[in-house]
């Protein structure tokens, strides 16, 4: 019995490397996609010829692909960068996992060093990212490094480099692909606005998981003052964020859950208010998701693939945590049994 997926080799379906015996693919915010495809391991000739096999050696890309309701997703397109071997004595039982990440790791191989003037953090992430061919979901960022100010400084990969603009304006970095191997790549804040991909339920009628564990934690900031002086009119910037910049998933905020004011201060050197205000929204954003939950279940009982930094609705969780919630991350495990998907949410509200 298959795996029911479907693998390219550089841009072309191979029928052979479906033949795995398990396959998992990790979506994780703020990281990069990871997989892992094992293969039983055969010996033939005196030689074991799948771990000498162009098409699972350094650099050959891999796009791994899963039809569901007529619609065929790319779980994650990327390059084969290193292999598992077990070997046993006469070769039953040996296997091999072929590891490999989505195209976002080439970004981080080199160090770059270079000078942005005259750009927004978008700006920059919008130049760098058409280097790589990919197809750019960038949100505009206000803060400007002008010449005459504080420049945009890089000095290190082009990943580390988005990653940190990312971090300072509150925002995710990933790549996604479709199943003709266009990629694109989102520089954005989490959109929190829309309707749910698919509803968890417990408690309830016709359930789709077993268990869920949810924990929460309110020692987080929910304001940010920020105070710095203008280097070139030496008036004074002075910019507060008093609450989240985002959609609050559910009735209550942390904010009006606490009841006071928990504030943080920023003393990162910013340019303008704009920066500062940026980089304040940032700090509260990273600050907000204080409910954390996680849980599994598979394709056959959702009917629907999970997928990262998109919205699901929990439901028969009671009234202050049943509602929706952001997917920070989804590890899937398929075998010939099953499609698991072990699912990490966080919340930055409750009620409703």
């Amino acid at each position: 019995m298959g795996l029911g997926i479907a693998i390219a080799v550089n841009g072309q379906p191979d029928a052979e490397l479906i033949q795995a015996s398990a396959l998992e693919v990790s979506e994780t915010m703020d990281k990069a996609t990871t997989f892992s495809i094992r293969y039983d391991i055969d010996i033939s000739e005196g030689d074991i010829p799948i771990l000498i096999d162009n098409r699972l050696d350094v650099g050959s890309e891999l796009s791994i692909m899963i039809p569901v309701d007529d619609t065929t997703h790319c779980l994650v397109k990327g390059p084969v960068h290193g292999h598992n071997i077990h070997l046993q004595h006469g070769g039953g039982g040996s296997w091999v996992e072929i590891k490999g990440s989505d195209t976002s790791i080439i970004m981080d191989r080199l160090t770059q060093s270079a000078v942005w003037s005259d750009v927004h953090d978008s700006d920059a992430v919008q130049s760098i990212l058409s280097n790589y061919g990919y197809t750019a979901d960038v949100q505009n960022t206000n803060a400007l490094h002008e010449t005459n100010k504080h420049t945009l400084i890089q000095r290190e990969s082009d990943l580390g480099f988005i990653r940190r603009l990312s971090r300072r304006n509150g925002f995710n970095f990933w790549i996604t692909s479709n199943e003709n191997g266009d990629e694109t790549a989102h520089f954005k804040r989490p959109e929190l606005s829309g309707n749910a991909e698919a509803e968890l339920v417990i408690n309830l009628e016709d359930p789709n998981l077993d268990s869920i564990d949810i924990e929460w934690d309110v020692e987080h900031p929910t304001s940010m003052e920020g105070i710095q002086l203008d280097l070139n009119t030496k008036d004074d910037m002075d910019v507060a964020v008093n609450q989240t910049p985002q959609d609050i998933l559910g009735n209550d905020g942390l904010s009006s859950i606490t009841g006071d004011t928990r504030s943080v201060h920023l003393s990162a050197p910013a340019d303008d208010v704009g920066d500062l205000q940026a980089r304040g929204e940032g700090a509260i954003i990273e600050a907000d998701w204080f409910i954390k939950a996680s849980c599994q279940t598979t394709l056959e009982n959702l009917g629907s693939l999970v997928r990262a930094h998109t919205i699901i609705e929990l439901q028969g969780a009671g009234s202050r945590y049943s509602g929706n919630y952001y997917v920070s991350g989804v590890r899937h495990i398929i075998n010939a049994s099953e499609h698991r998907m072990e699912i990490e949410l966080i919340r930055n509200g409750w009620g409703g």
